[in-house]
């Protein structure tokens, strides 16, 4: 698996039999990183389990005795409704400018508060302010 990730971007040879070419070898950044075999296997069963493949043939491909193992270690899943619940936060917090909007004038940056039209978000008092003040943001 690894030979198969660690290849130049160049001309696609692994770093050992890369020798002495034109080129200075640049790994393929395309290619995801290597991160061990529990990776592997993680990623692999999480990846069947999107494909639909049924969580007892995914615990017999890696030979696990117990069925909640492979669910409970190696199948990742995020629900849709939690996926489309952080999709709906991030655009509320966009749209409040909780999350500043900001511009750059020389060395000075700052940043928009929200209009009147804008949704409004229970959050702790001067939450706003103090992530303005944190980031270094100052009121345009």
């Amino acid at each position: 698996m690894l030979p198969a990730l660690e290849v130049c971007e160049i001309c696609s040879k692994t770093e050992s039999e890369h020798g002495r070419t034109a080129h200075k070898y640049e790994r393929n950044k395309v290619l995801p990183e290597w991160r061990g075999w529990h990776g592997f296997r993680r990623g692999l069963a999480t990846n069947l389990n999107r494909l639909g493949v049924d969580d007892s043939v995914i615990q017999r491909i890696l030979h696990h005795s117990n069925v909640a193992v492979t669910q409970a270690c190696y199948i990742k899943t995020a629900s849709e409704d939690a996926k489309a619940a952080m999709q709906k936060l991030e655009t509320a917090l966009n749209d409040t400018y909780v999350t500043p909007q900001t511009t750059q004038i020389g060395h000075k940056r700052s940043y928009a508060m929200p209009g009147p039209d804008a949704l409004q978000l229970s959050l702790p008092e001067g939450f706003g302010r103090k992530l303005a003040e944190r980031e270094g943001f100052e009121p345009a």
